[in-house]
């Protein structure tokens, strides 16, 4: 039995004398290490040591340039299992569940604008997507992957497509330019023969595939009944159509689509007939037809849905569940499955109706890109799925700020196009559709009239817009290397400077109609053109794989003026014009007649060997530059670059394209990445 400490101290303390003299030490030790901890200075806290502490991003990615937009539908019913996929603005996505969750399909498709789908008639796994950049895509996978197959196509919309019933094979393609066919699966395509006016729509005759229709904007419908290889004209008495549709159980009738009116022949096209007077003044916008069953049509409108059970004859209402009382719903596309005709889907765009006060209207729906529905019941009731999601990753190719608009950028993306934001990137609009081709590599804003907008395309074309992107029209051709950047003298805006990739740099002295080659000596890859707007005689600063070249005669004759420079960029502080410029490597080995009077920027921060990606000067505050470098982010220099600091993270991991900065808002600042548009956030420190 063990001694009390009440009943015999002394003894007890003797038994524990080590144990109470090692505790002691050990509380005399922890009070030394506290007492030096706490005259130290602490270090600064960190995320990867502070426990539930968390690093505020300084960017965020911008909302999604490739929005959720159906432009087709395909249905598969292996089995009866029903499988959608939908042509979108983002690509090919496809559900298993009827629209209730949707992913996304396109690896290995260049381009993601989307507009036409066509199924193999035999095989389930094979598909086909039409893109708006004249490119055919071929998936024998079930859409897991693609393969492109336009040799022979030109670079205009793919607006339809058709596989051939009888021989998978061959199919043909609807373009602006014509139709055009091919007999390997679209390894090689050529022209059918010639028809006028641009096309919009086609149809094909499924029990006789080498009879199609197709629907012209100018010159009404064309027919062929020998596979293309010759066509005659029907006599319409209706010239826009825009959408064509051919019952599968009664093939000799086709309906017909046009100014917002259904029309119908029962006869091949011989004679057609007015076939929706039933109705008010709503504009019909898609047609789709029961394939079971050729008396059922259904027809959408710009407000809901109408169906006919008798070929026509009456209408009747069928958008319960689909259009809402305090909305306008606008149906774009109807799909109804091949298997179960009872089964239809719709894409609709809804609309807020005008308010006394603002007298507008507004989009509604998913990002305002619109809505998903499915019937399961002939299209008598409906119910919302869920929409194609809005896809915020995008490759960007170049960045261009509206010299006058703060809240204003273009953004060209890889497969994707030209967009243009007006309220600094919470939304974007595809502002490239008749463009020919979707990869912008080079964007252009005239500093005086900034509605006038030029773009450069890889193929070495330049292409001019007059209404801030809304119409464009081709400006030339500069040469057969990519374009890497374009210039507008801001002293002659008719003078314009355009840099490529291999051939050098070229100047078009009317608004890029002629172009002539003005890079004797001075290099064949133009990275930068730098313009010195103070006249009379303009100076330009050529930024080349042999350096930094200058012009005091736009470019009639050149001389030497920087080596072993990253990237130039202008700025004018005080009337006066300085050249701003980031060296490749070490500072030091920026040489050159032009040392004393540019801005070397010292990024001093920086990781020795980091590459640079750009460089920027603040339009709203000409002492302040910007630096992107790769694995760093942005580096923020003040003033004329004597202090720098990098401005937050958000970044890691990206690879940084371009930059653009707001003329009005020194924190407005984008950068384009492999996978998006970042937009800063300033901490509140």
């Amino acid at each position: 039995m063990g001694t009390s400490f009440a009943a015999d101290p002394m003894g007890w303390l003797q038994k524990r004398a080590v144990l109470i003299i090692a505790a002691l030490a050990l509380i005399v030790l922890a009070a030394v290490v506290w007492k030096e901890r706490s005259t130290a200075t602490p270090p600064a806290p960190s995320p990867a040591t502070v426990a539930g502490t968390a690093v505020p991003k300084q960017w965020a990615q911008v909302p999604g340039l490739f929005d959720g937009r159906i432009n087709a539908l395909a249905i598969e019913d292996p089995g009866g299992m029903v499988i959608l996929y939908a042509g979108t603005e983002g690509g090919v996505f496809k559900s298993w569940d009827r629209g209730t969750t949707w992913i996304p399909c396109n690896n290995g498709l260049s381009n993601r604008l989307v507009r036409a789908l066509a199924l193999d008639p035999d095989d389930p796994n094979v598909l086909y997507a039409g893109t708006w950049n004249g490119k055919v895509h071929l998936s024998t996978d079930a859409a897991a992957s693609w393969q492109e197959r336009s040799v022979g196509l030109p670079p205009f919309e793919i607006r339809a497509l058709a596989v051939h019933t009888h021989d998978p094979h061959k199919l043909y393609a609807g373009t602006p330019a014509g139709i055009y066919t091919t007999t390997d699966r679209g390894l090689n395509w050529h022209a059918a023969a010639f028809l006028t006016g641009t096309v919009q729509c086609m149809a094909m005759n499924p029990d006789h595939p080498d009879r199609l229709y197709v629907g012209t904007a100018e010159n009404g419908i064309y027919k062929t009944l020998d596979g293309g290889a010759t066509w005659f004209q029907l006599p319409a008495t209706f010239a826009d159509v825009t959408s064509l549709v051919i019952p599968p159980r009664a093939t000799r009738t086709v309906y017909a689509l046009s100014g917002g009116k259904v029309y119908k022949t029962e006869n091949a096209g011989i004679y057609w007939e007015y076939a929706d007077s039933y109705r008010d003044r709503a504009v019909a916008t898609c047609l789709a037809v029961d394939p079971k069953n050729a008396q059922v049509v259904y027809v959408g409108l710009q407000d809901g849905l109408h169906k006919s059970k008798d070929a026509r004859q009456s209408w009747a209402q069928s958008d319960a569940g689909l259009k809402k009382e305090d909305r306008k719903t606008e149906v774009r596309v109807i799909a109804v499955d091949p298997i179960d005709s009872d089964i239809l889907f719709t894409y609709a765009v809804t609309h807020t109706l005008a308010t006394a006060e603002t007298g507008q209207t507004a989009a509604g729906g998913h990002r305002g890109n619109g809505e998903f529905f499915i019937s399961t019941n002939a299209g008598e009731t409906w119910q919302q799925r869920s929409m194609v999601p809005a896809q915020d990753e995008a490759n960007i190719l170049a960045l261009e700020l509206d010299p006058k608009d703060g809240r204003t950028f273009y953004a060209s993306v890889a497969g994707g196009g030209l967009y243009k934001t007006t309220d600094k990137g919470d939304n974007w609009e595809h502002v490239g559709e008749p463009l020919p081709a979707a990869w912008i590599t080079a964007v252009a804003v005239d500093a005086v009239n900034t509605r006038r907008v030029y773009v450069g395309i890889w193929e070495g074309f330049v292409f001019k817009s007059s209404d801030g992107g809304e119409t464009w029209a081709p400006a030339g051709s500069v040469s057969e290397a990519q374009i890497s950047d374009l210039a507008v003298d801001p002293e002659q805006p008719e003078r314009i400077y355009a840099g490529t990739l291999g051939e050098g740099l070229f100047r078009s002295d009317d608004e890029g109609w002629q172009w002539t080659y003005k890079g004797d000596d001075i290099g064949k890859k133009v990275q930068r053109i730098v313009v010195d707007p103070r006249g009379p005689q303009t100076t330009v600063y050529v930024l080349t794989e042999n350096g930094v070249f200058r012009s005091h005669d736009a470019g009639e004759s050149w001389e030497s003026y920087l080596f072993s420079v990253a990237d130039i960029a202008p700025s004018i502080k005080g009337g006066l014009f300085q050249p701003v410029v980031v060296p490749r490597a070490d500072p030091g080995y920026v040489t050159g007649m032009g040392l004393e009077g540019a801005i070397v920027v010292r990024p001093q921060q920086m990781v020795p060997g980091v590459e640079l990606k750009g460089l920027m000067v603040s339009p709203a505050i000409p002492t302040d530059f910007y630096v992107l470098a790769e694995g760093q982010g942005v580096i923020r220099f003040t003033n004329s670059g004597t202090r720098q600091t990098p401005l937050g993270p958000g970044l890691e991991g990206l690879e940084l394209r371009a930059l653009a900065l707001s003329p009005d808002d020194s924190n407005l600042i984008l950068v384009g990445t492999d996978r998006g548009i970042y937009r800063y956030q300033p901490s509140d420190e």
